[in-house]
């Protein structure tokens, strides 16, 4: 036993003779030296002999160690607390669980009066240890990140205390933000793409951030679009409490996309410009001015610490699906870059329309190959938002073109694609690359039983239809207005609250040629408006809102309620306008009482 505590404590004395060693700088010299091996072996053998004595050989090893913590604490412990030690190392943490928060003050202090940091900050090589923590079932796996619609997400992200800025946990919590925002990547291939990433959007409700532009990405890039976005590379940087300040008003309108909602990207106008400022992962204050994308990367950390998103800063009608064909953007959005760039010519966008249409619907695919007319499986398949031809009014029907067969072929499409059952709110032609007036709508026994009783009393939904409707005219009616989640094909894996009004009266000419006008109400009513809209360029996230989009198909945790973020109007409303009208009138006496 006193064999193995020699051993053990004379591999400590070491370590710790090292440590003591590579801290301490010139003036401390004499202290390391003091401490090391070689000297502690020559001291414990000149004093305790040769052969024998192994547990006063211990108790030397004990002493000699506890002089070397003394001298330690004399010479490097005090300039560990001032000076920031190297990147990428686990040490010189000030605050632990034991409560040590005065030194870590002192830290700040002492930071704050030096020279102030952009915030870069390089974990070090973790793409062996990246690797290691996302095989299957790792217990040190990291987390995977929050979609859009994950409870707490929408919600203010809390300041982190100063004295909890240098901790462990503050650490490990930076060092998983730049793993998870670089994703797990190959050394050998050295593909990097950086982003941003914010910690809400790990599911730690904290004002951290990381992001990051690599040389290895950005040299990829066309010089052009170098140009336009500003693209400079820089390393990773983590800021806590992260806060940023527009400086000057000039703007740029850029395409971004967001870690959270995967697979779209949309126009945001942003400034060019911005002073960013906190205090990085050693506790040093960050201040600088960041410009281009990185001013762009800072501005999106900043909108999720206060529960925002790229679809609330976006341009809407501008929302387009990764696997949508690289259309030019309607005419009622602005050009990309600065404000004075050319916008797509209006034959240009009718050009783009013609090609869809031809086309027969489909959008891309994964491998960006456009699907024939009939799909893989004989139903046509619908047009991913950011094709132009969504964006663009329907051609009215001539009644004396109903009995021709591209009408008749028209008809059937919409028949088709909605027996399919993918189109939940009904299908307008646009959607399938026909440019025409045609809708159908209808739900079957089948998909009423799906739904709860109390989502179809509250819902009012029946079955009906199926209806094929050609030049709908579709008329709000009544004074109520309802809000409900949709859904579309157009625009898949998402869903939002849309206000619909409550009933609505209809003209249209049936399948048949005749002239048909009628009333709906409830479900029937909102699949009416949802499918007429397509036929005016219009889909439901323009009149979403925008804070309830949300994954369709999250899976909801154990005694987790499907509920609404805050502020969001949920189920059967008096109209907006109806209100507005009521307040006036209710407050018109009061004022002529006053006045007399």
């Amino acid at each position: 036993q006193q064999g193995h505590g020699f051993v053990f404590l004379f591999f400590v004395r070491v370590i710790f003779a090292r440590m003591v060693a590579a801290a301490a700088s010139a003036p401390s010299a004499a202290s390391a030296a003091w401490a090391s091996p070689a000297v502690l072996r020559r001291r414990s053998r000149s004093r305790l002999g040769g052969r024998g004595g192994e547990g006063l050989r211990c108790l030397a090893h004990v002493a000699s160690l506890v002089g070397a913590s003394l001298a330690l604490s004399r010479t490097v412990v005090p300039r560990l607390l001032v000076a920031p030690t190297g990147l990428g190392t686990r040490g010189s943490i000030c605050s632990s669980r034991s409560g040590a928060s005065a030194p870590c003050s002192v830290a700040l202090a002492a930071s704050a009066g030096g020279e102030a940091t952009d915030g870069t900050w390089d974990p070090g090589n973790m793409e062996y240890s990246g690797i290691m923590r996302n095989l299957p079932a790792s217990p040190t796996q990291d987390r995977e990140i929050l979609l859009i619609g994950a409870p707490g997400l929408r919600q203010r992200a809390k300041l982190v205390k100063p004295d909890r800025v240098t901790s462990v946990k503050s650490r490990e919590c930076a060092e998983e933000l730049v793993r998870v925002m670089r994703g797990l990547r190959v050394a050998s291939l050295g593909i990097a793409r950086g982003g941003v990433l914010a910690a809400p959007q790990l599911g730690t409700p904290s004002r951290v951030a990381a992001f990051e532009d690599p040389a290895s990405f950005v040299d990829q890039l066309p010089a052009e679009q170098r140009e336009v976005e500003g693209r400079r590379p820089f390393g990773p940087k983590v800021i806590f409490n992260l806060k940023v300040q527009p400086m000057g008003d000039n703007t740029a309108v850029l395409w971004e996309s967001s870690k959270s909602i995967p697979g779209y990207r949309a126009l945001v106008e942003r400034h060019v410009k911005v002073r960013v400022t906190g205090v990085d992962p050693e506790g040093q204050e960050v201040d600088y001015v960041a410009t281009g994308w990185e001013a762009r990367l800072a501005q999106q950390a900043a909108d999720v610490f206060d529960g925002s998103f790229l679809i609330d800063r976006c341009i809407t009608r501008s929302l387009r699906h990764l696997d949508a064909p690289e259309d030019p953007l309607p005419l009622d959005c602005p050009p990309e870059g600065r404000p004075t760039a050319p916008r797509p010519s209006e034959a240009e966008v009718e050009a783009a329309a013609a090609k869809s249409a031809n086309s027969g619907g489909g959008g891309g695919g994964f491998f960006g190959l456009a699907l024939p007319f009939g799909g893989l499986g004989g139903a046509p398949e619908a047009l991913k938002v950011g094709s132009v031809l969504l964006r663009l009014p329907a051609a009215e029907v001539s009644p004396d073109a109903l009995d021709s067969q591209p009408i008749k072929d028209a008809m059937k499409a919409v028949r088709d694609a909605l027996a399919t059952g993918k189109h939940p709110l009904g299908v307008g032609a646009p959607q399938l690359g026909i440019r025409l007036r045609i809708v159908a709508v209808g739900e079957t026994e089948a998909q009423v039983d799906r739904a709860s009783a109390r989502e179809c009393s509250r819902m009012e939904r029946a079955a009906f239809g199926p209806l094929i409707l050609i030049n709908p005219v579709v008329r709000p009616r009544g004074k109520q207005d309802t809000y409900f989640w949709e859904r579309s094909a157009s625009v898949p894996s998402y869903e939002a609250v849309v206000c619909r009004s409550l009933e609505v009266e209809v003209e249209a000419l049936n399948d048949r040629g005749e002239k048909i006008n009628f009333t709906a109400r409830g479900w029937k009513a909102r699949m009416l408006q949802h499918a007429a809209d397509v036929l005016d360029g219009t889909l439901y996230v323009d009149r979403m809102e925008t804070r309830s989009w949300r994954r369709d198909k999250r899976k909801l945790e154990e005694g987790e309620e499907d509920t609404v973020p805050e502020g969001v109007p949920f189920g059967l409303k008096q109209r907006v306008e109806d209100r507005e009208k009521k307040k006036v009138q209710t407050k018109k006496p009061d004022a002529l009482r006053r006045s007399r």
